[in-house]
């Protein structure tokens, strides 16, 4: 997915009035859909299709996305989208589109932070209002070696393997799983949406072809409704000129720092080999690669990229990062 150009996401040359959809993975377009009052129906039964649970979702309220530290010691969270259901539980959705540095940890701490916000001051407070937190990341890469769609984390006993509480819920996709699945290969309701999201992204369909694909399968109609209204939320030609500006500069964004990306791995290997031929196949091409990496980062770091997104790149660590 990190293959998409502009030209092929804006439909391999069809007009942007026909049918041309926002890809859902900018912070921005993400919110658009799925974070804004008018279109909070979106974002339940984007809810209710990834978890499923025994009464349904049926209203929510945003709530600010900024979870403000104790103290300046203390890292501030900005999440995604927060929310919370009528029975207080509450829902972090983010969208992660390049690797960060302790990823796993910084999902643990955003978590405990909700949980953090429930808590009451004062000695008679007996813990009674801690609810549900669900912490939902979708992944535009694999994390692990050997990766799966799809994984549900829950606090358990190590040694029987029961459920200690199911306070703490998180759901981690790693969409390049998605990459190459059909929509009639999708078995579960949740497979369905991150089909629609990842042919979105890739831009290369119509939102009346995705409509027709969508209106072919099996699902029940009141499912189909609720993506067919993800497609019209997403119609670019629906925003406003200025909704179009901002919808662009943040997939340009985004655009470029794949790019940067896929250009420093590439640039990376490539001078490391030459250099390693010329001096020796085994130390030479380990220099090479050294002296590359910090050239590379040397001009990510101009460009301003973040030192963990840098590192993630070149393979240097953060430390080394910050000396240049």
């Amino acid at each position: 997915m990190e293959n998409m150009c502009r030209s092929c996401h804006y439909g391999s040359g069809k007009s942007r009035s026909n049918g041309t959809v926002m890809s859902p993975f900018t912070d921005w377009s993400f919110k658009y859909i799925f974070g804004r009052e008018e279109n909070k129906h979106n974002l339940i039964g984007f809810l209710n299709l990834m978890l499923m649970p025994q009464s349904p979702v049926v209203d929510v309220e945003y709530i600010n996305n900024e979870s403000q530290p104790d103290s300046p010691e203390n890292k501030e969270c900005i999440f995604d989208i927060i929310c919370k259901d009528r029975n207080g539980d509450q829902y972090l959705i983010e969208v992660q589109n390049k690797p960060v540095e302790n990823m796993l940890d910084r999902i643990i701490y955003y978590s405990c932070r909700l949980v953090d916000r429930m808590g009451k001051r004062g000695s008679k407070w007996d813990y009674q209002n801690i609810k549900k937190v669900y912490s939902i990341c979708i992944m535009n890469f694999s994390y692990e070696p050997e990766p799966v769609l799809r994984r549900d984390i829950q606090l358990c006993d190590v040694n029987t393997r029961k459920i200690f509480s199911d306070k703490l819920n998180i759901i981690l996709i790693q969409m390049p799983c998605m990459r190459y699945m059909k929509i009639g290969e999708c078995n579960k309701y949740y497979e369905y949406l991150l089909y629609l999201l990842k042919e979105m992204h890739n831009g290369m369909k119509t939102i009346d072809e995705l409509k027709k694909e969508v209106a072919e399968t099996r699902l029940p109609e009141e499912i189909k409704k609720m993506f067919y209204g993800v497609l019209d939320t997403a119609d670019f030609a629906s925003l406003s000129e200025e909704q179009q500006a901002r919808y662009e500069s943040d997939l340009k964004n985004y655009m470029d720092t794949m790019g940067c990306i896929r250009f420093a791995r590439k640039e990376g290997v490539s001078e490391g080999y030459d250099k390693g031929y010329e001096e020796g196949r085994v130390q030479g091409q380990k220099e090479g690669e050294d002296s590359r990496n910090l050239e590379i980062a040397n001009n990510l770091k101009a460009k301003g990229l973040d030192a963990s997104l840098i590192a993630e790149c070149t393979g240097l660590t953060i430390e080394e990062i910050e000396k240049l």
